[in-house]
């Protein structure tokens, strides 16, 4: 059973305190946060981070590129080309890392603009269709994770936008505490909307307020029990991470987490008891 951890909750240590932590808490796999290989400038320092990865026992998995400056598609053409090339660059850097999954934005609204939300819908299609283009003969996927305050959590919004796109290389990362706040009544409802659009999770708890503040699974709010029943029901068969993003003690956060998350697995269908 893959028990997958990400380096951004722990964007304050270094990439190798954050990958012996995980290991340590349990983990097999990380998800990896670019600024944190920031230090690995040539293609021989990847090879020797993912050297050390291994010898800690964790397989690399995707590369979180959330919130990536370069994410701006709206607005000024070249917004957009700054965007894509941005999108091309991780997909590059992705493999160089060893992985096949970028993750990303979809969007978020410009500022004090009023522009119709099909108008902001076509911008992404085309930028996504182009990226996609790209990563496709280099076998690449994105997911894109909706936020609170991005376009895509209107679940139409999401819908329309993967709909238009290769399903294969292009789908939604559904986290659960985003979700949480951005649909605290409706959460367990967006999953059986979102259907088998969604091809990545980020596991987490929440308190259903704080944006950005991902709980240990049992310690917020979430009918995870329902979460786990609606993604059993619509067969959901992609991929996860135990994410703890914004918690003030990750690493103890991990442990206690980790076997309600090995528990969701099994009752999601994702893994097995003795995984």
């Amino acid at each position: 059973m893959r028990i997958c951890g990400n380096s951004i909750t722990f964007g304050d240590y270094t990439v190798e305190d954050a990958c012996q932590r995980l290991a340590a808490a349990g983990c097999n796999a990380v998800e990896i946060w670019p600024p944190h290989l920031a230090g690995c400038r040539t293609p021989t320092l990847l090879r020797q981070f993912r050297d050390f990865a291994a010898e800690l026992g964790l397989e690399l998995w995707g590369l979180n590129a959330v919130g990536a400056d370069y994410y701006q598609p709206f607005g000024a053409r070249e917004n957009y080309e700054r965007t894509l090339a941005g999108l091309k660059a991780d997909v590059d850097y992705a493999l160089e890392l060893g992985v096949e999954d970028v993750m990303v934005w979809e969007g978020v609204r410009p500022v004090d603009s009023d522009a119709p939300a099909a108008d902001l819908l076509a911008v992404l299609v085309d930028l996504f269709t182009e990226a996609i283009d790209y990563a496709r003969p280099k076998g690449v996927r994105f997911t894109a994770e909706p936020h609170p305050f991005t376009l895509g959590m209107d679940n139409g919004f999401m819908k329309a936008l993967c709909d238009r796109l290769d399903r294969d290389h292009f789908g939604v990362l559904f986290d659960f505490c985003h979700y949480g706040v951005g649909q605290p009544k409706t959460y367990v409802e967006a999953i059986y909307d979102l259907g088998s659009r969604i091809q990545h999770l980020h596991y987490s708890d929440t308190d259903c307020l704080t944006s950005e503040l991902h709980y240990p699974p049992g310690l917020g709010r979430l009918n995870l029990k329902a979460m786990n029943q609606a993604l059993l029901k619509i067969r959901f068969a992609g991929t996860s991470t135990l994410d703890m993003y914004g918690y003030p003690v990750p690493e103890q956060g991990y442990r206690w987490g980790l076997p309600l998350y090995r528990q969701a697995l099994v009752e999601i269908g994702l893994g097995d008891e003795g995984g």
